[in-house]
């Protein structure tokens, strides 16, 4: 249960447990099949959906309303990712990776620390104190936090691939704005600026 109006089409998932769906309430609701409960509802204004297809190897879905259709995914493909002089820092299987540019030598950094089925979502690299912020975000949005990791040197050029230390905290999302510094969105949409003790230093209020 869940649609206000007229279901106009169901369809399942081709690879996961679960079910998409679309009505004349202008909506379309993605559902967990175990746990019987709507996980996301995309919205339009204005038009009432009436069928739904999937992709058939691609991650990609269509719906049609009213006024035309909409083609959309259900989960991001691409990596969180930064870039630094000829490095690509990229998050992969629980990994932080680095890619050299210049030699195409791709190598484990380190092992990130537990984040659950939660997606990373973004992440920002601070070279002048090799330090990393992941960024990760759930369905609901207590369930979104940012993990602080300072990379040893020595670690990171043996190319050994260690477990290190994190510092998490709760909040939408996190990027470096200083040397020592960085500013984190939190749940309440307020600016936190913090130092690398992870001790917040600054609060900043933001227009409504």
């Amino acid at each position: 249960r869940g649609h206000y109006n007229n279901v106009s089409c169901v369809l399942f998932h081709p690879r996961q447990e679960l079910l998409l769906s679309n009505s004349e309430d202008k909506s379309i609701r993605i559902w967990d099949m175990s746990k019987r409960i709507c996980l996301d509802t995309i919205r339009r204004d204005h038009e009432r959906f009436w069928v739904l297809t999937s992709h058939p190897t691609l991650n990609l879905f269509a719906a049609g309303h009213d006024a035309g259709m909409v083609i959309f995914k259900l989960e991001r493909e691409r990596p969180a990712y930064t870039v630094y002089g000829n490095l690509l820092y990229y998050v992969k299987d629980r990994f932080l990776r680095k890619l050299d540019f210049t030699t195409s030598k791709d190598t484990p950094v380190m092992q990130l620390r537990g984040f659950g089925k939660s997606p990373v979502y973004n992440m920002s690299f601070n070279p002048a104190e090799n330090a990393v912020l992941v960024c990760t975000r759930s369905s609901n949005v207590d369930g979104n936090n940012y993990d602080l990791y300072l990379i040893p040197k020595e670690h990171e050029s043996e190319g050994q691939v260690t477990e290190v230390e994190n510092k998490r905290s709760a909040g939408n999302t996190a990027v470096w704005v200083a040397r020592n510094r960085f500013a984190v969105l939190d749940r309440s949409m307020q600016l936190n600026i913090k130092n690398l003790k992870n001790e917040t230093t600054k609060k900043v209020q933001t227009p409504q």
